[in-house]
């Protein structure tokens, strides 16, 4: 099999660590103190709040049951449960899902595991936004909120079921019969959604090239792949997106894709610029690009080194990667003048809080540890955050 097979398709304010457990899906966790509404609120018109999945890991393996609006130390201002997804068998490759939350309007918005999307906000409230029907383990849900949280728009993509009795070799086909398919949906908060457009690719023609899943929301309209990648016989190399990245229309078709045909992205910013790797997929030459392809720099590896992790910062000045090395990884930071900053051997970049503040994980020798931080006034200074999570925005800037 190829190493990618294209696919068809909280709360309550606490003081404790962001690891600590709470209550079931769509519950609150029980507050092990308080604090007085005041200076609650006047904390949260100061402090800079990120979201967080738990308990984290490669998103090819992303099931996770716990939300969290998480302060700068690692304490968790606001958390809920919820009931983790199934991912869909699909054979001796792992499936590429989109991650379960996305942040807008000051909120952290999840799905769990029915496809219900629920919102949690810094001062613990939790609403019900809309329910996206799922039928079948098969399916993968990826959706994306509008900034200033009002509309959804979502894709669930269907496998066929899985063969039963299961295949006897990786070469067999691993599913039993029925169709690919692909569902679009789009909701305003607080109401059911409304179909947008659906597919379907038999089994007997070639697997699905051109399927739709939702990645973000720009500032002018929500971001898809295009021609999406869903399975991997590898990891995901620290990348969340797979496949040309292109704006939807309100019928859920797509346009061009962001920075040109010639742009596989790694991130892509509000006003749509865009990091790019640019030798479909040897990850050694990538580019900062502007949403109609005009390039704002570039940068490559040298000899065989091969660059993962990537993540632009919100600026676009700055590129965090890491490098594998002979004697093993190490991660950097580039500018746009080429100059490259050393950050702590061991840190694994998934984004960024802001122009100058990494989040990431800490990589020890069996796998991911704790989330950190580096601040680029003390490059060789990680801050362990002291649980385990993956990164899924900016809640709200300092």
């Amino acid at each position: 099999m190829k190493d990618h097979l294209a696919a068809a398709v909280l709360v309550i304010v606490v003081a404790t660590a962001c690891g600590s457990g709470s209550s079931s899906s769509g519950h609150p966790a029980a507050p092990p103190g308080s604090q007085s509404p005041s200076a609650s609120t006047d904390a949260s018109r100061q402090e800079l709040l990120f979201a967080a999945l738990e308990p984290g890991g490669d998103v090819t393996s992303l099931r996770d049951n716990t939300v969290a609006i998480v302060r700068q130390d690692g304490t968790a201002r606001a958390k809920a449960r919820f009931d983790p997804r199934q991912l869909p068998k699909i054979g001796p490759a792992l499936p590429l899902p989109q991650p379960e939350a996305r942040v807008a309007a000051g909120k952290v918005f999840y799905a769990d595991g029915a496809g219900v999307i629920r919102s949690l906000s810094a001062d613990g409230a939790i609403a019900t936004v809309t329910t996206i029907p799922l039928t079948s383990g098969q399916q993968m849900l990826s959706f994306a909120v509008s900034p200033d949280g009002v509309q959804i728009v979502a894709a669930v993509f269907s496998f066929p079921p899985v063969r039963n009795p299961p295949p006897q070799s990786p070469i067999d086909n691993p599913y039993g019969p029925g169709d690919f398919t692909l569902q679009e949906w789009a909701a305003k908060a607080g109401q059911g959604p409304t179909s947008l457009a659906r597919r379907n690719w038999p089994q007997s023609g070639p697997l699905p090239q051109d399927v739709v899943e939702i990645v973000g929301w720009s500032r002018d309209a929500p971001l898809a792949t295009i021609d999406s990648e869903l399975g991997t016989n590898q990891g995901s190399q620290g990348r969340v997106m797979f496949g040309h990245v292109a704006e939807l229309d309100t019928a859920g078709r797509p346009g061009p894709p962001l920075g040109g045909y010639s742009c596989s992205p790694w991130s892509v910013l509000p006003d749509e610029t865009v990091l790019c790797n640019d030798d479909n997929g040897n990850l050694r030459s990538f580019s900062v690009r502007l949403k109609n392809g005009s390039v704002r720099y570039r940068f490559q590896s040298s000899g065989d080194q091969q660059y993962v992790n990537l993540s632009l910062s919100p600026d676009g000045s700055r590129v965090a990667y890491v490098v594998s090395l002979g004697s093993g990884n190490q991660s950097f930071v580039i500018d746009a003048a080429g100059k490259t900053v050393k950050l702590p051997a061991t840190f694994r970049p998934q984004g960024w809080l802001n122009s100058t503040t990494l989040i990431g994980v800490v990589q020890t020798l069996q796998a991911e540890g704790d989330m950190a931080l580096v601040r680029l006034e003390q490059p060789t200074r990680m801050e362990d955050l002291g649980f385990h999570g993956f990164f899924a925005g900016v809640v709200q800037g300092s």
